[in-house]
């Protein structure tokens, strides 16, 4: 990253192109698949958005415009600065245009004719939003009408409920929507897919007695909402299975669900244990019991935090144990993933639906 250069708002062009003149010895190539444009308020989860911005880069190539609004600041205004930024690789040859926007106060309201003429045209534009959106704020709708494309993160929801009720609002209105946390899960329900492949095992799906899952409950300065990567794994299950909810109950260290399947209570439960290099709310293990005593047990491997060990037993047979690889677990790869994805996943539409019963004590 070349050292960032403020600037006034109207020689932001102007100064990106000295600077890639300046680049020409360095064999530097100018390039650009989209427009990203991130909005994030100051805050210390700053730094954590820019790590996963800079993992974007080096899997794609883009223009991003990084708007920083400072809540706390008395004084209203908009400050502008310029940089290129590359991959963190020293042998790569490509780098991409950073623009920076701090902005406070009623300057708020500049930011999107600030934006506009520093779109690249024909080029796709994705919006990350990493505030709450179901929380009023100027710039959410005018940013909107710009994207493609809009990725959320349910980390930053105070209330679930209201996130899941915004982000459905939105898709009624043919709005493409995305979760970083819903690209979170992804390794898991590609590995209870690929687990309950056959028709014998769907249904110990739909008889199951128990299912635990458990999540990693260290948390860290961008994560204190660690059980949403878990709620949405139910949720999920649920919105695909014949499962209805009866009751939920919170208690100190878990919350327990009783779903009523194939006219019997089975009751479920989500767990908390404390992993200390993994990422917080991250799903460390899932166990299923169906009625007729099969048992499904998905557990992480401490020393090889990716990989899930699965042991597959019953009352008569006890099946040798096979590993399913997650994938890393970097930060910044579910936003990788998001970009990759076209569309709305329509899973992910059943699920927030779902969700808005689960969590209707607020649970989490």
């Amino acid at each position: 990253m070349t050292i960032q250069q403020i600037v006034n708002p109207e020689n932001i062009e102007k100064q990106l192109q000295l600077i890639w003149e300046g680049l020409v010895k360095e064999n530097k190539m100018r390039a650009c698949l989209f427009n990203l444009i991130v909005y994030n308020h100051l805050s210390p989860r700053t730094d954590y958005i820019r790590h996963i911005v800079q993992k974007v880069i080096e899997k794609f190539p883009c223009r991003i415009l990084f708007v920083s609004f400072d809540p706390d600041s008395s004084l209203s205004y908009l400050k502008t600065a310029v940089s290129v930024v590359a991959p963190s690789s020293s042998e790569s040859t490509i780098a991409c245009d950073n623009i920076d926007i701090g902005v406070a106060g009623t300057d708020l309201e500049r930011v999107p004719f600030l934006i506009l003429p520093h779109i690249i045209p024909d080029l796709p534009v994705y919006l990350l939003w990493t505030e709450d959106p179901s929380i009023p704020n100027s710039l959410f709708a005018p940013l909107l009408a710009m994207a493609d494309r809009a990725i959320f993160d349910s980390e930053s929801a105070d209330n679930l409920l209201s996130f899941a009720n915004t982000l459905l609002d939105l898709r009624k209105k043919g709005i493409d929507i995305a979760d970083l946390n819903w690209a979170r899960t992804e390794g898991w329900r590609d590995l209870i897919s690929s687990t309950f492949d056959s028709p014998d095992r769907i249904e110990h799906l739909n008889t199951l007695n128990a299912l635990r899952i458990t999540y990693n409950s260290r948390e860290s300065e961008p994560f204190c909402h660690l059980r949403i990567q878990s709620m949405y794994l139910l949720a999920w299950l649920s919105s695909q299975l014949p499962w209805t909810l009866i009751h939920t109950e919170k208690k100190r260290e878990e919350l327990d669900f009783d779903f009523e399947i194939a006219n019997q209570k089975s009751t479920f439960i989500i767990r908390e244990e404390h992993w200390e290099r993994l990422g917080s709310g991250t799903i460390t293990s899932v166990h299923f019991e169906s009625r007729d005593g099969h048992i499904y047990a998905c557990d992480r491997i401490a020393l090889q935090y990716h990989t899930v060990n699965i042991q597959i037993s019953s009352q008569n047979e006890c099946q040798l144990p096979y590993r399913f690889v997650l994938g890393q677990t970097a930060r910044g790869q579910s936003l990788v993933k998001e970009i990759c994805t076209k569309g709305t996943s329509q899973h992910y539409v059943e699920m927030l639906k779902e969700l808005l019963t689960i969590d209707l004590d607020r649970l989490c």
